[in-house]
């Protein structure tokens, strides 16, 4: 459980360097996907599995993107980029038991996600992360108190510049599968 605030800053940083068009809703995204991880997209396994067999058949292969990318300081769980999966030669069908087993895994709460932001949030307005804007934290978060910090949807800057199609493995489903190259 992500019970720290170290490494984070860190992390959203790295994943600014991969994807500058971020705005506060993709970084909360990412903050969100770290803590809590997939056991909200799980609520139904046969849909989740029909959705991303749908998914699978539609995206182009991406050779150039990133096979996997750490989505928490401590890199125990990781986006998996179905693209550049694709791209690869796997077999969609492969990924079905680890995406499983990583919705199972239990990982942070609700008051972990909003310390984590927060501590994002005072490191913006200190001037400690650079890259993010800090009135657009402040105003996305003040959106998030009173939402009572619920999962997001990426920006559409994000959706449209990006095309994300990934899912959410372990880093310890991730490599008894063989998919090693997270950076």
């Amino acid at each position: 459980m992500a019970a720290s605030f170290a490494g984070w800053p860190e992390l959203v940083q790295q994943h600014l360097r991969w994807y500058p068009l971020m705005e506060p809703s993709d970084i909360y995204k990412l903050l969100y996907q770290g803590v809590m991880g997939a056991e909200h997209l799980l609520s139904s396994p046969e849909a989740f599995i029909q959705q991303l067999l749908a998914e699978f058949a539609l995206i182009p292969p991406d050779p150039s993107g990133r096979l996997l990318e750490p989505i928490r300081p401590d890199r125990v769980l990781l986006r998996l980029n179905l693209c550049a999966y694709k791209s690869r030669g796997y077999q969609v069908s492969t990924l079905l038991s680890p995406l499983l087993e990583t919705g199972q895994m239990p990982l942070g709460n609700p008051a972990v996600l909003e310390s984590v932001w927060m501590g994002l949030a005072a490191a913006c307005d200190q001037g400690l992360v650079p890259g993010i804007e800090p009135g657009g934290i402040r105003s996305f978060t003040a959106w998030l108190e009173g939402a009572g910090f619920p999962p997001v949807h990426h920006s559409q800057a994000y959706r449209q510049h990006y095309q994300p199609a990934y899912r959410l493995i372990s880093a310890q489903s991730a490599h008894r599968s063989g998919l090693v190259d997270a950076g």
